[in-house]
């Protein structure tokens, strides 16, 4: 959902118009590769300075000026996207972010409504918006209805999204059918075995779920860059991973040197052997996530290989 509230173009100049709108037309044409991205089905008369609509700015070059490349990209971009419904009962047409005053924010309204139906929209702003991440939104179905309020989820471009995916396991509940299928949108940076279940762990799904999308947060945010930086050094990475509240270390030198029980950490995927030493601990006896070094073969990402009670060490 694009949020057209946020083209606030009041004070930019032309050239920082125009990097804001290159930066903003960048983001929404990368997004709708993959994506279905909505617009108002007004955006176009969205106000974006005083006495200004959008309409005005970016088919017709009137103030506040922006590069003519730039706006007329922005223009086609938008123009492309389907329009999101406006017939659906109890749409707002003011909210309140933050406590702040109502104002006009349509597709910030119409993700509100969808929160309340149990699906959590995203919106992209504009880059001068200060917007980002989870924010309070208040509004109300009909003039007799109270206020309600519900969380909606601002980003600035497809960086963002992994943010927002993760939040949804908790928030809406995710699961365990569906938690592979979200978590690929959530750690872009791991590959998952097929082999995976949660029913290896020594707890349900509901005990583990949230331990084992911390370790996923972790090991995909900040794995790969410490191996980097501490050149492999397995007491390095231990001591600066364990800053983000996650034990993990690979396999003792002692259960390294024996070739059959190591062979518990090889995992095929996709007709590759990959050895997964490393592993995150739940509890010092019991529950580990297994994954492996940063991988060439799967264009520098780790793989996450086993899910397991323990393997054995002796």
């Amino acid at each position: 959902m694009v949020d057209e509230s946020s083209f606030d173009f009041r004070g930019l100049t032309e050239e920082a118009l125009t990097d804001a709108m290159d930066a903003f037309n960048d983001a929404l044409e990368e997004l709708r590769e993959t994506r279905t991205v909505s617009v108002s089905p007004w955006w176009f008369d969205a106000e974006c300075a005083e006495g200004r609509d959008l309409h005005e700015v970016l088919y017709e070059g009137g103030t506040p000026k922006a590069g003519r490349d730039a706006r007329l990209r922005m223009a086609r971009l938008m123009d492309r996207c389907p329009s999101w419904d406006p017939d659906l009962t109890g749409l707002p047409d003011e909210v309140s972010v933050n406590g702040s005053e109502p104002c006009l924010a349509l597709s910030v309204g119409h993700s509100w409504w969808h929160v309340g139906n149990g699906y959590s929209v995203g919106c992209l702003v504009f880059p001068v918006s200060g917007r980002r991440g989870w924010h309070s939104v208040t509004a109300r179905e009909d003039k007799t209805s109270e206020h309600i309020e519900r969380d909606v989820f601002f980003f600035g471009g497809p960086q963002g999204l992994p943010e927002f995916w993760r939040s949804l396991f908790a928030r809406e509940g995710v699961r365990e059918n569906e938690f592979f299928e979200r978590a690929r949108e959530a750690f872009p940076g791991l590959v998952f075995a097929e082999s995976l279940a949660f029913r290896r762990f020594d707890g349900g799904y509901g005990q583990m779920r949230d331990w084992v999308v911390h370790v996923l947060t972790v090991v995909n945010d900040h794995f790969a860059d410490a191996v980097a930086k501490h050149a492999g050094v397995a007491a390095n990475v231990q001591a600066e991973l364990g800053h983000h509240g996650l034990v993990l270390s690979p396999e003792s030198p002692n259960t390294r040197s024996k070739a059959r029980i190591m062979a518990q950490r090889d995992v095929d995927h996709v007709g590759e052997t990959y050895r997964c030493e490393w592993h995150a601990k739940k509890e010092p006896n019991r529950n580990r996530v297994h994954f492996s070094l940063p991988e060439q073969r799967l264009g520098g990402r780790i793989l996450i290989g086993i899910f397991v009670d323990h393997l054995d060490t002796e």
